[in-house]
């Protein structure tokens, strides 16, 4: 009787280490799937390389600046590109700023985490409002096209030594692109929605 009382015993404690090991091993899961999450969160918090965020470097940046005058602007040297006149500015893991250069004058383009800058005070339905009355020959400057939009800023995406290109994006990722001809006195060339 004494043998069974300690099988049993012997028995009930392998059991419950099984379930305290299986316990555990859920607990470590849960706490890495946490800690994956955090990480997710850390990226979309990540710092930008260089002096300044992408929306400021692309307002102090302009198609005459020499590529030493942008390096200074940005806080560190672009990457030469394929070409001989292009150079890009890895700002953030999914943020860069690219200007191509001809007959000294450079192209800047930039690529935002559209993440970051969804907006949902931005409303569609007015975009295509606009895109409608450019088809019909209206136009609108950038200011006139920020009050069309009550106010909802956009983000230079291109500047180049004839025109400026802005974007907006929806809460729900859709992006808005106006570009705003020097040519035809600032007035809106081109709108695409996508």
């Amino acid at each position: 009787m004494k043998d069974k009382k300690q099988v049993v015993a012997i028995v009930v404690a392998v059991v419950a280490l099984v379930l305290l090991g299986a316990l555990g091993l859920i607990a470590l899961g849960e706490k890495n799937a946490s800690q994956q999450g955090d990480d997710t969160s850390k990226v979309e918090e990540e710092k930008p390389k260089g002096k300044c965020e992408i929306d400021e470097c692309m307002k102090q940046l302009t198609p005459k600046m020499t590529l030493a005058e942008a390096n200074e602007i940005l806080g560190f040297e672009g990457e030469k590109g394929e070409t001989e006149d292009e150079y890009t500015w890895q700002l953030t893991s999914k943020s860069k700023i690219v200007i191509e250069y001809k007959d000294n004058l450079g192209t800047i383009t930039a690529s935002y985490n559209k993440d970051e800058i969804k907006d949902k005070e931005f409303k569609l339905s007015k975009g295509y409002e606009l895109q409608n009355l450019l088809r019909e020959g209206t136009s609108y400057t950038y200011p006139e096209t920020v009050k069309q939009f009550d106010g909802v800023e956009g983000h230079l995406a291109t500047h180049s030594p004839t025109s400026k290109r802005y974007i907006w994006v929806n809460g729900d990722g859709i992006t808005f692109g106006a570009t705003f001809s020097d040519s035809i006195d600032g007035k809106t060339s081109i709108i695409s929605i996508r």
